[in-house]
């Protein structure tokens, strides 16, 4: 006879402002390269500096963007089985101040923060709200949440999982996330998002495989989230997956 699971509200130690700092530090590593891939040297006629230390930082807020894409679609690859979330967003979309106790399980406090509103934004694009202890890292950028926008954002990702938890076999979370918010960063710098075949030599024959600007962004980006996913034993995240994703969603305009 089946059971109602129980919701899970403890979680002794949160790594999301750790793993965001990770990621945002090694993408500051690769900003040059990064922004080469955004189109940003080129728009401007420009040559990308020998010195990546000298990068301009105006473009900073890219990488804040890709860092946070990193680590929400690194949230998500964590698992927790589907009833237990579930049953904790019921909770929380009834009680909405038990988000206050900072204390939630991971993938609990990410799939609220994922949609997360203020007002008529795009959901998570205030994401960094539910991260309550982080106003003063983020001065203006950060406000405390308020329960009612706490409750809305638990209602909607309970709605959202329990649409997608009959529809079949399980998909990694994260490609979803990455296909969103990099696939957005991306279409922004105005470089068109195609997938098409390119020649490459393996073993000394010509194979053809999928290639591209958005294929070289994402290599470039992704590597600090491979390596975190790859110390926790979690499932990879691939390019092709992302792309294929991305064109799904947003189809490229016809020729």
């Amino acid at each position: 006879m089946p059971t109602l699971a129980k919701a899970h509200l403890v979680q002794s130690d949160s790594p999301w402002r750790a793993a965001y700092d990770r990621m945002y530090l090694e993408l500051r590593h690769h900003r040059a390269d990064i922004l080469t891939a955004l189109g940003f040297y080129a728009e401007r006629d420009l040559l990308p500096p020998e010195n990546p230390d000298t990068t301009p930082t105006e473009q900073e807020e890219e990488l804040r963007q890709i860092a946070s894409a990193l680590t929400v679609a690194a949230a998500a690859s964590e698992a927790m089985p589907t009833s237990v979330l579930v049953s904790t967003l019921a909770k929380v979309s009834k009680d909405p101040s038990l988000l206050f106790g900072r204390e939630f399980p991971q993938p609990v406090e990410w799939e609220i923060a994922n949609d997360y509103q203020r007002a008529d934004e795009r959901p998570g694009t205030h994401w960094r709200d539910v991260w309550g202890d982080q106003t003063a890292t983020f001065p203006g950028e950060v406000e405390q949440p308020t329960e009612l926008n706490i409750a809305k954002a638990a209602g909607a990702a309970l709605a959202r999982i329990q649409e997608t938890r009959n529809d079949g076999r399980p998909y990694n979370q994260a490609d979803q996330v990455l296909a969103d918010r990099l696939g957005a960063i991306f279409r922004q710098s105005g470089q068109a998002i195609r997938r098409r075949r390119e020649p490459v030599m393996r073993r000394d024959q010509v194979v053809y495989v999928e290639g591209g600007p958005i294929y070289d962004f994402l290599e470039l980006v992704l590597k600090p989230l491979r390596a975190h996913l790859h110390e926790r034993h979690l499932a990879p995240v691939t390019a092709d997956t992302i792309v294929r994703r991305i064109t799904a969603d947003f189809p490229p305009p016809a020729d």
